[in-house]
């Protein structure tokens, strides 16, 4: 068995390695995905039919259509001066610039798609356009705040997958749960107090609540706008995006030389190699015996079934930075643990921030590894915010778990 743990570990070593080491994210990703296939017996000719089939299977494409569209609508608000207005507006309505940078992601963050914090990275930019704040504090904030709500909005496929696992309904779920979203913001606004400096706020013209909403909407109705469309008519989030972009680059009041060269500012090779990158590591997990290897671990676990049961969710959700895969992936193994007519809530609880926290600290997650292109900050002095954040999510749930089930 400890062989086998070895076998899992040395990959995850070898890319955090390669990512000190600034190698390309991509390239990163890739080798590491590729020594992991090799280390679990995956045949050449299989490797290069699962890369294959990765590139171009439907998710993946959904995800490129996805991040380039959320790069495009960056270049179009940002062309037609979107992101001004609505730091004006929220600036009179919010006053305080630090409200401005948390609430910005954490809006965004009501609208589950891959990389997200891209479409409110811009935002917090021009807001502290005036400050003078690390690349790698800004990547903190924008991916912190971008993702407080993964522990109870009801659109994220990780609590999807759990309720349709476990057999239990979001509201008792929400009840198990929602002091970690309280916990999250308390965690981001106290490591923001500590870090930022003293930031400078514009003098503000005070006018009618009413005209700073207006603004507000006109600054950022495509994201209101895709966020509405997801949650009322309940179409894809790749759709919806899409059509919105595409509307808006339509009727955006701009020469078609402009245009093009907004599209072309869009294309980033950088951004969607990663991401392919990304999908093709996971499909390497899937295609491998890491999941075997899991449920050895809990039948050999015996009275430390709560380690494997941080651990198993925590890795599958580092190695893939995916809440819908350690759901999808390592629940299942727990079923028996847990329970499905009568559920134990609090055990659901515990795999459910186990695997997030895995997820948050993953560096092939997109919201982290985009978030850290656009600010062009080093991943390894982002985890300097990050880890001790996390690791206070890690210890509170720990607590919470052993003094109930004692």
């Amino acid at each position: 068995m400890f062989i086998e743990i070895l076998k899992l570990l040395i990959p995850i070593i070898i890319l955090l390695v390669l990512i000190v080491l600034k190698v390309r994210l991509s390239i990163a990703i890739f080798s590491g995905g590729l020594l992991l296939a090799f280390i679990f017996g995956i045949p050449p000719a299989e490797i290069l039919k699962l890369t294959i089939k990765a590139t171009i299977a439907p998710d993946t494409l959904q995800l490129l259509i996805i991040i380039f569209m959320v790069l495009l609508l960056g270049q179009i608000l940002k062309a037609k001066n979107s992101l001004k207005i609505f730091v004006g507006a929220t600036e009179k309505i919010l006053r305080k610039k630090s409200l401005i940078i948390s609430f910005s992601p954490a809006l965004i963050g009501l609208l589950p798609m891959p990389g997200g914090a891209l479409v409110s990275a811009p935002i917090l930019n021009e807001t502290l356009e005036k400050d003078n704040i690390s690349p790698e504090l800004k990547t903190y904030i924008n991916f912190w705040f971008r993702h407080i709500w993964e522990y109870i909005w009801p659109l994220y496929p990780g609590l999807i997958l759990t309720v349709g696992i476990f057999k239990v309904d979001f509201v008792s779920l929400f009840k198990h749960q929602f002091y970690f979203t309280i916990l999250a913001i308390i965690i981001g606004a106290v490591f923001m107090k500590i870090h930022l400096p003293e930031l400078k706020n514009n003098e503000i013209t005070p006018q009618p609540l009413w005209k700073n909403l207006f603004q507000f909407i006109l600054g950022l109705w495509e994201i209101l706008l895709i966020i509405a469309i997801v949650m009322i008519f309940k179409i894809k989030v790749y759709l919806s995006i899409t059509m919105v972009v595409i509307f808006s680059f339509i009727i955006l009041k701009k020469s078609l030389k402009e245009k093009y060269k907004i599209f072309l500012a869009s294309l980033k090779p950088s951004i969607l190699l990663t991401i392919i990158a990304v999908m093709v590591f996971k499909t390497y997990i899937l295609h491998s015996s890491v999941i075997l290897i899991t449920k050895k671990l809990i039948l050999g676990a015996g009275s430390y079934k709560f380690l494997i049961m941080f651990f198993v969710p925590f890795i599958i959700g580092f190695l893939t930075g995916v809440n819908s895969a350690f759901a999808g992936i390592s629940f299942p193994l727990f079923i028996s643990i847990v329970g499905t007519t009568n559920p134990d809530m609090w055990k659901i609880m515990y795999l459910y921030v186990s695997g997030f926290s895995g997820v948050l600290l993953s560096p092939v997650h997109f919201c982290f590894v985009l978030s850290a292109q656009y600010f062009k900050a080093k991943l390894k002095d982002v985890y300097k915010y990050l880890l001790p954040s996390v690791l206070i999510l890690i210890i509170i749930s720990t607590i919470i778990f052993i003094l109930i089930e004692r």
